[in-house]
């Protein structure tokens, strides 16, 4: 679902997201204003309103900007001005992230002061709150675990006390600025690093520019039959290809589509072949011809774009994106859905082959069920020697089924993931395993997983490089045993932080040596602090319902910046131009389920 580009003004609720009786889950709301909505801009309102994705939107002279009555969001890059209430608040607990949001002259950018008495793992990372008008601009409640990092707060200019109120349960703060002297008030359980205060004379008030609508243009667009062959679809890029820089058009209307031959965008090529929605109902293109085929290549460096329709491959591979590695290319996807046919059937979602230059970005990343590998990153040639390299792989957003394992990382690949819900769809108990190397970090992320006690949660065996995960729940569904992590093997070069993660329990008996495991000989350099339980049975925790967890390892301030680095030097853009002869491809609400061994969506270098 996508909401994009809608004014709501002058109202009292802007988006209500379902009702007390029904939920209403994953809705990317994108470049949308709320101008004056007098109680709250966009509101959730069940728990099973869930996976609300708001970017690059605008709230001007609400109550709230944000409100959760029951449900969650995450907010990425909006601009709240003058909120009469809070940026942001909450009724109700679950995960959270609010990430490079800019509030100026609101009464307080978050206010989670709420009174609850369990935790909800949230991160709130580098916004920018510019003179809030109230007593605070942050306050925290609940257990958390809150990871607070590389936020910049600029306080009224007659401000004195503190800014910020921390929660009494678990916290971390890293690398924030601040512009009064002892901003936090300091209570609960928490790590502070590497804060500073500056003159308020260094900080600007000035609003970011948000991305427009795009614009309407005039493009050439070639009309293909409803229901033709792939020969017929070629034959249009062809033609189209000739255009070059004059960005045309491929519109496959709504049907049914049997590919026998690959569909091939040439290298240079910035056509737009776009169809009338990914769905089994709209447009969609089935691999019709030989097992172990492809439906689409793009061949690179290619500037084309991809959008609103279904590849399904039973039998074979959905797209291939080749020759994309230039320094300063770009690959965006947009809604992209990666899934597999079945429990029989094991492909690999998003499989990024030795792309090191270009820069990976995913937004509101979708998919998982079936899959071996939701998403697997592959070093190339710089990243195995270690060398330094330009580009990046990151997934911002998403919420997905049960994989064998979501995420790996191979021969040096690195991927940052945050702000994702990965739901039960089957009994494969183990989310994580790391076996190979490379770097690998999770912030803000919901694992509900049918947990097992012949296999953790997530595991790290003779790894040789980073995981990093941080303010997450790891929550066993239709099982009483307790996630864990565990590291086993070589663990001589093993860099493991478990930070500000929400671990539920179903049992009774649960410590921090029961969840946290490191068996590596030699030892992994390996902590866990800042964690925390919530659990409805009876008597599992002292504090009904919440307990800490006590630290475990050692991590030094300089350990948990270096494991935080990907998280503070990630870059999120937004798709445009490139320079010319480098890769540029967007892929827009695109389906690729692929089949046996297959692949969804293959970016090769």
């Amino acid at each position: 679902n996508e909401t994009s580009d809608m004014i709501f003004r002058d109202v009292k609720v802007g988006m209500s997201m379902a009702t007390a009786d029904n939920g209403q889950a994953e809705n990317e709301v994108l470049r949308c204003q709320f101008l004056r909505c007098s109680e709250v801009g966009l509101r959730t309102n069940n728990f099973n309103s869930l996976d609300l994705w708001a970017w690059y939107c605008r709230f001007e002279d609400c109550g709230y900007g944000l409100y959760n009555g029951a449900g969650n969001f995450h907010a990425y890059q909006n601009l709240f001005l003058r909120s009469k209430k809070a940026d942001i608040g909450t009724a109700n607990l679950m995960v959270f992230s609010f990430i490079n949001n800019t509030s100026i002259g609101s009464n307080c950018f978050m206010d989670f002061s709420g009174g609850h008495t369990w935790g909800s793992p949230c991160s709130v990372t580098g916004n920018r709150i510019l003179e809030p008008t109230g007593d605070w601009a942050i306050r925290l409640s609940n257990g958390g675990p809150y990871l607070v990092m590389d936020n910049i707060i600029k306080a009224r200019t007659d401000a004195t006390k503190p800014v910020v109120e921390m929660t009494w349960g678990d916290q971390v703060f890293v690398s924030n600025t601040y512009t009064v002297q002892n901003p936090v008030k300091e209570t609960g359980k928490f790590r502070r690093i590497d804060e500073k205060v500056v003159d308020p004379g260094t900080i600007s008030i000035a609003e970011p520019k948000l991305p427009p609508t795009p614009p309407r243009r005039q493009r050439r667009v070639f009309e293909v039959a409803a229901g033709t062959d792939a020969a017929a679809i070629q034959a249009a890029i062809t033609a189209a290809a000739k255009l070059k820089g004059q960005r045309p058009v491929i519109h496959l209307p709504k049907g049914n589509y049997n590919i026998k031959t690959t569909l091939l965008i040439p290298a240079g090529c910035d056509v737009q072949l776009i169809g009338d929605g990914a769905a089994e109902t709209a447009t969609v293109l089935q691999w019709a011809g030989e097992p172990g085929g492809l439906v689409m290549k793009l061949d690179g460096p290619s500037a084309a774009t991809v959008r609103d329709l279904a590849i399904y491959a039973p039998q074979g591979n959905g797209i291939l994106i080749e020759r994309c590695d230039q320094p300063g290319g770009k690959v965006f996807g947009d809604q992209v859905n990666l899934s597999g046919f079945g429990e029989a059937q094991k492909p690999i979602g998003l499989l990024v082959n030795g792309v090191e230059n270009c820069d990976v970005l995913m937004r509101c990343l979708q998919g998982a069920a079936f899959t071996t590998k939701w998403v697997k990153v592959v070093g190339g040639q710089q990243l195995q020697s270690g060398k330094p390299t330009r580009g990046q792989v990151s997934l911002y957003c998403g919420a997905t089924g049960t994989s064998d394992a979501q995420y790996t990382v191979e021969k040096g690949g690195r991927l940052v993931v945050r702000s994702v819900y990965h739901e039960m769809s089957g009994d494969a108990p183990q989310g994580i395993l790391l076996n190979n190397s490379g770097s690998l970090t999770i912030d803000a992320t919901r694992f509900s997983y049918k947990t097992a006690p012949d296999k953790p949660l997530i595991k790290t065996e003779a790894f040789k490089g980073d995981l990093m995960l941080a303010t997450s729940l790891l929550l066993p569904v239709n099982s009483s045993h307790t996630a864990r992590i565990e590291t086993t093997g070589d663990g001589s070069k093993t860099n493991l932080l478990c930070m500000g993660n929400l671990f539920w329990v179903n049992e009774l008996g649960v410590d921090s040596d029961k969840v946290w495991l490191n068996r590596a000989n030699p030892p992994a350099s390996a902590a866990m602090l800042r964690c925390n339980v919530n659990s409805g049975v009876q008597g599992a925790t002292k504090h009904g319902g919440f307990d800490f967890l006590d630290d475990r390892g050692e991590a030094d301030d300089a350990f948990i910046l270096k494991m935080l680095k990907p998280l503070l030097d990630a870059r999120i853009w937004v798709p445009g131009n490139a320079p010319a002869g480098v890769t540029n491809v967007q892929l827009h609400r695109v389906i690729c389920n692929a089949g046996k061994e297959g692949i969804g969506l293959e970016l090769r270098r």
